[in-house]
């Protein structure tokens, strides 16, 4: 991909992400850091798991 492309692609990905904030109300940095830290916790303990490399050391650690 050329630098040209590269660059109208960023482009697009960043107005895609504008126009989704947008649908929030949230039209700058400002807003967007008030909504983060106004936000619940997110529990992502569901989405994680233990990739098992060696068994012995995971039974030790369980």
């Amino acid at each position: 991909m050329s630098a040209a492309n590269n660059h109208q692609s960023d482009s697009l990905k960043l107005e895609k992400i504008k126009r989704a904030l947008a649908k929030y109300g949230i039209y700058n940095e400002e807003q967007l850091n008030e909504e983060i830290k106004n936000m619940k916790l997110l529990n992502i303990g569901c989405m994680v798991s233990i990739v098992p490399s060696n068994t012995t050391n995971i039974k030790n650690i369980i």
